[in-house]
């Protein structure tokens, strides 16, 4: 049963049944054979790059959508429902992106970020 979000914009309504449809679409009919097979969805990511999922809560000065955490959190949990290891796999590429942002010189956000935001490259770290 879904539930009723609460967003701090009507963007985010918007936002949550573009990745309703992307995921019932795209996700839910491959996630659980990709899942036993243990592939990686690199085109999926793709896809959530041009549609610009993976630019949610960074600044739009660098490309990002400019959405309140609250919004992006509740998109991820969207994705995450269809298909959790893309949701872990847009969560930690979200937070690679940040470090980049909030302390890349502007030539490294200019040589990074466009693709990291746009799906081409994919972003990670290391714990």
């Amino acid at each position: 049963m879904p539930v009723e979000r609460l967003f701090p914009s009507e963007e985010g309504h918007d936002l949550v049944d573009l990745v309703r449809s992307i995921c019932a679409e795209q996700l839910v009919p491959r996630a659980a054979d990709a899942e036993a097979e243990g592939k990686f969805p690199r085109d999926v990511f793709t896809l959530l790059g041009r549609s610009g999922l993976l630019t949610l809560p960074l600044p739009e000065e660098f490309g990002g959508g400019g959405q309140p955490y609250e919004t992006y959190l509740q998109i991820l949990e969207e994705i995450a429902t269809a298909w959790m290891s893309v949701g872990i796999g847009v969560s930690v590429h979200s937070l690679s992106c940040y470090p980049l942002v909030a302390f890349g010189t502007s030539e490294q956000q200019a040589k990074y970020l466009p693709r990291m935001l746009d799906g081409s490259t994919l972003g990670a770290y290391c714990l």
